[in-house]
Parts: structure tokens; C-alpha cells; sequence
């Protein structure tokens, strides 16, 4: 009977994305000592929108940044929230035809067209680890500095881009997705691994047929639920419910590189359900915003550099 319940115990474990990964190592806590790089959190805004309430992803707009798009997550419509640096509720952008299995992260950079900001829906949750494959749409972000705003933008699919991929070792969960302005790959970095797993999609992604996500790094951090990589591509940040990590990389570093060094543990108040972090434009701070918390207001919160 011990047999059989400790293999039960295993299978349920399992289930919910243990995937054995090769080179795991211990995960690291947050024993590590909090760098001083940037301060304190500071309340930046009270979010005006009553629907964003389960905010699981966050990016500074590239075309004018006093806006931010969010958005919520598992059963949410395929939209985009924006609103600004006080929090008042602006616009929409919906993806007309998509939709929204579990989107948990979201990005901005580059894409296939030169000069032009793209953001990144990431439906890439699965909690169980039994999706066959995963799905990220690519869309231009909006021209933010026309007078028309607050308004509401719909995206027909013909207009928005669905990159469809598997991992190549089996299916994973994962709450955070970054792209690098360099190369344009896509980076996806999976969640319940005792060392959670860095996974790319090189570019150009195929728009016709499956992409495969080939692991690249192992970290040693687990239930990683949010990145941000700076416009510039030098400076990645990774949060879990605990703790934002800081990668610093040289011009000549690959992603791989700048990962296989011990990140610095930044300032961070915990928040009741946080799931997304963003880079300011200007790289001179970072934001961090949760889920709601019952009747309490969503928070932007701010963490300047010294």
C-alpha cells in the first residue's frame, strides 16, 4: 500500500508539469542578499478598470510612454488593456478570432518588420502539462500618439500573427515570455520545475506549420510567473511571487551566457497574486502589478533605479 500511494503521489506531482529536467540544480530562495540597485516599491497608480482583474501580463507602450498595456488571463476575452501612468482606463486592442486558453505573459519588441514595435500575447499557461501545443499571437502595437484615445482597436486575423509551438521534451507550464531585440527569437521560461526551464523559438517563427521550442538554459529559481527584457536587449528581469531577478549582458553575450551568471535580487514588495513586470521605456525603473485582491484596487507599483 505505501508502494502504490508514494507512485500516486508521484503521478499527481507529475501531472502538474515535474518533467525531470536534466542539469536541475537546487533552487535558490530568497536567501540571496537584495541589491540596492533600485529602490523601494512606490505606488505609481490605482488601476481605473475594473475588468482587468486578473492581470497576468504587463509592457510600457514603445509608441508613447505614459500608456501600458495589460491584459488577464485563463477565460479572458483576446484583448489588450491599456491605460495610463495614473491608472485611467484609455483603450482596447482585441484580437478578433483569437483566443484566450490561458494567456500569461506579454512582451514588446521586434518583429518581422523593420522599425516597428510588435506586442506578444503569450497563451502559454497550461497547469497540468497536457497541452499538445502552445500558442503566442504578434500584433503591431497601435500608433499611441493620435488624438483619437480612449478608443477601442479590433484586429482582424488577417492583421495579427498566431505562432503555434510544442516543446521538444513534452509539454510544460509557463507564465513568462521575453524576445530579444538582437535576434528576435522568443524566449519562453516554464514555471513549476524546481529550476524552471529557458526554452527559444529561433526566428523567423513559422506562421504555417508547428514551431519547436528547443531548451536552452536551466535556472535555478522555480514558479517564475513573469520577464521583461530592456528595448536594448541588455537587461532581463524574471519575478516569482517572491522575488525579481536582474540579469545584466555584454554586447557580446548570448541569452544563454547572460543566464549561466548569478543574477542580482532586487527590491520587491510581494503583491497579493503577482504575475507581470515591465521595464519603463527609459529603463530607469521597473513596474510590477497583481490580480485582484477581493474589493482592494489594483496596484502599478514602481521600482526606480538608484
Amino acid at each position: 500500500m505505501r508502494s502504490m500511494t508514494a507512485f500516486l503521489f508521484v503521478l499527481l506531482f507529475c501531472a502538474h508539469g515535474c518533467k525531470s529536467p536534466e542539469n536541475d540544480t537546487n533552487p535558490q530562495f530568497s536567501d540571496q542578499e537584495v541589491s540596492n540597485a533600485f529602490g523601494r516599491a512606490q505606488e505609481q497608480a490605482q488601476i481605473q478598470i475594473p475588468q482587468l482583474d486578473e492581470a497576468s501580463g504587463l509592457v510600457n507602450s514603445r509608441s508613447n510612454p505614459f500608456y501600458f498595456w495589460s491584459h488577464n488571463d485563463s477565460g479572458g476575452d483576446p484583448q489588450f488593456f491599456l491605460f495610463t501612468q495614473t491608472g485611467a482606463d484609455s483603450s482596447r486592442l482585441i484580437l478578433n478570432g483569437a483566443q484566450n486558453v490561458d494567456w500569461e505573459d506579454m512582451a514588446i519588441g521586434p518583429g518581422p518588420v523593420d522599425q516597428v514595435n510588435y506586442l506578444y500575447a503569450a497563451d502559454i499557461g497550461d497547469n497540468r502539462a497536457v497541452r499538445a501545443n502552445c500558442v503566442i499571437y504578434r500584433v503591431p502595437e497601435p500608433d499611441l500618439t493620435v488624438a483619437d484615445i480612449p478608443a477601442t482597436y479590433t484586429v482582424n486575423a488577417t492583421d495579427y500573427e498566431t505562432i503555434t509551438y510544442r516543446y521538444a521534451d513534452g509539454a510544460r507550464d509557463a507564465e513568462a515570455l521575453f524576445v530579444d531585440p538582437a535576434t528576435r527569437d522568443i524566449y519562453i521560461v516554464t514555471k513549476r520545475e524546481p529550476s524552471v526551464i529557458v526554452y527559444r523559438l529561433p526566428y523567423p517563427q513559422s506562421l504555417s506549420s508547428e514551431n519547436v521550442a528547443e531548451r536552452v538554459a536551466v535556472i535555478p529559481f522555480t514558479f517564475v510567473t513573469a520577464a521583461d527584457l530592456s528595448a536594448d536587449g541588455t537587461e532581463l528581469l524574471l519575478k516569482n511571487y517572491e522575488n525579481v531577478y536582474y540579469w545584466k549582458r555584454s554586447a557580446t553575450e548570448s541569452i544563454q551566457e547572460m543566464l549561466s551568471k548569478t543574477p542580482l535580487r532586487l527590491n520587491y514588495t510581494r503583491e497579493p497574486q503577482g504575475e507581470a513586470i515591465a521595464w519603463d521605456s527609459s529603463h530607469n525603473a521597473y513596474y510590477t502589478i497583481s490580480e485582484a485582491n477581493g474589493s482592494s484596487p489594483v496596484v502599478l507599483f514602481r521600482y526606480n533605479r538608484n
